[in-house]
């Protein structure tokens, strides 16, 4: 991804520089895009995020599910719009207006995920990473592999690319 092509191209430049000197905080670094949802907090790896945008307008799919809100043209692609929180809880969000969408860009895949809240950039201490959360809801677990615990919180680490091969939320036709 680009993104993670310019990542890269920042740290080549900071190894370059003489007078950088890699820290150990650096090292047991892990970062990612956080959000909010359905009351928990997620944690997305860097390089599963394209970019983060404001709810846009879209087009209703016909004989679809409901979480399923449509097809928005973003620069000339076609992103398809889930609403997240309605897939996991199967109530509609109270307020679309105020939700931002996570674009996820995975071969020939745009999605447009939802959320109830994008709080940026996180960074996390990799010695405050656990392997699994027994408090996360059921319904989330088998998208997220562990958590991290920061400032008297769980984020729990969402993995996009599992969704994506999941064959429920990949079938959103109504039979």
């Amino acid at each position: 991804m680009a993104a993670n092509g310019f990542i890269e191209l920042l740290r080549l430049a900071k190894r370059g520089n003489k007078n950088y000197t890699s820290s150990e905080n650096e090292v047991n670094r892990w970062s990612g895009i956080a959000f909010e949802m359905l009351g928990q907090f997620f944690v997305a790896p860097l390089g599963e995020v394209s970019e983060v945008i404001y709810y846009p307008h879209y087009t209703l799919i016909p004989n679809s599910h409901s979480w399923l809100k449509g097809l928005a043209n973003i620069r000339g692609r076609l992103l398809s719009i889930t609403d997240l929180p309605e897939y996991f809880s199967g109530e509609p969000s109270r307020n679309p207006s105020q939700q931002k969408v996570l674009c996820i860009s995975h071969q020939d895949q745009y999605l447009g995920l939802a959320v109830d809240q994008v709080l940026g950039i996180q960074h996390f201490n990799k010695r405050s990473f656990f392997s699994s959360n027994r408090s996360l809801d059921q319904r989330l677990q088998k998208y997220c592999q562990g958590y991290f615990s920061q400032h008297q919180r769980d984020w729990n680490i969402f993995l996009f690319s599992r969704m994506l091969k999941d064959t429920e939320y990949m079938n959103a036709a109504i039979k």
